[in-house]
């Protein structure tokens, strides 16, 4: 086949073309600091980085809600330990208060700190978290408990909160009122002491206290609830965190470019570019006469 001039400019450009393409994606892998510069350029990698941009996102928000989980499971914990304490308080009231040495007087100056128990503990059942009440249950909105003297009321609440942590598994993240304040006995139990030091009840004081120890067991019980939840919430997190880095890691992989390397090989094509620009004007220069030299 007969090798005319123009077939051969034609084919100068064309490799110059060739080179101008690998610069510009070389430039482009350095700037970005990408590999992948299309889909086209490694499909198989380019869908696994999408999955693993998708894994990235859906990991990014059970973090968050394992955070504002903590956060609620936390205020719980520290609302839980204040009850600890007004029971606490109101066993020491009833002992004191069911000795023989207690008086009708001494029992009569009790009923006032012990109906501030009660009202404490109301205020407690009525914690709010954000917006909404922490032990509403679903009725968030709505305030669980309402108090006057020695007498209380409960909306009776149900319900709770879960949270998802990963792919298809959730985690119930709350107790309500009636779980923490009704069930445990913590304010029927006050309110029984502050009824019997009102009838000036030795005995009842007594019984009173045996039902303080008893809503405090209770509550210890829901205490220890909370915080196994708070290890698994952290549990949880770390798993998150350590699975993120996995992903994170296998897309950069992917993706990536390595700069050194891209930078040398950008050099590299660079200095061929003009290495073949300079061999096209050359060739481009010759004359008739030359080639017939």
């Amino acid at each position: 086949m007969r090798v005319t001039n123009q077939m051969m400019v034609l084919q100068q450009i064309a490799g110059l073309q060739t080179n101008i393409d690998a610069i510009n994606k070389t430039q482009q892998q350095v700037s970005s600091g990408k590999r992948l510069t299309a889909a086209s350029d490694d499909p198989v990698a380019a869908a696994n980085i999408m999955s693993d941009a998708s894994k990235l996102r859906a990991l990014a928000q059970y973090k968050t809600n394992v955070q504002r989980a903590t956060d609620r499971v936390s205020t719980e914990d520290s609302t839980l330990q204040q009850l600890t304490n007004l029971l606490t308080r109101a066993q020491e009231i009833a002992v004191q208060q069911g000795s023989s040495t207690a008086t009708s007087e001494t029992r009569a100056g009790a009923v006032s700190e012990v109906q501030g128990l009660l009202s404490s503990a109301v205020e407690l059942g009525n914690t709010k978290y954000g917006d909404e009440y922490l032990f509403g249950g679903d009725a968030a909105t709505t305030e669980p408990f309402s108090a006057s003297g020695m007498t209380y009321t409960s909306t009776n609440q149900t319900g709770g909160r879960t949270i998802a942590i990963d792919e298809g598994e959730t985690m119930n993240i709350a107790h309500t009122g009636t779980q923490v304040f009704v069930d445990t006995g913590a304010l029927a139990s006050i309110k029984q002491l502050g009824d019997a030091l009102n009838a000036n009840d030795q005995t009842g004081v007594q019984n009173a206290l045996v039902s303080l120890q008893s809503a405090l067991s209770n509550v210890q019980g829901v205490v220890g609830d909370v915080g196994a939840r708070e290890n698994q919430l952290s549990m949880t997190s770390t798993a998150i965190d350590d699975e993120t880095n996995t992903v994170t890691t296998n897309k950069s992989n992917l993706e990536d470019v390595d700069q050194a390397a891209a930078i040398t090989e950008l050099s590299t094509r660079q200095t061929a570019y003009q290495a073949a620009l300079l061999a096209v004007s050359k060739s481009t220069d010759m004359t008739l006469t030359d080639y017939l030299k």
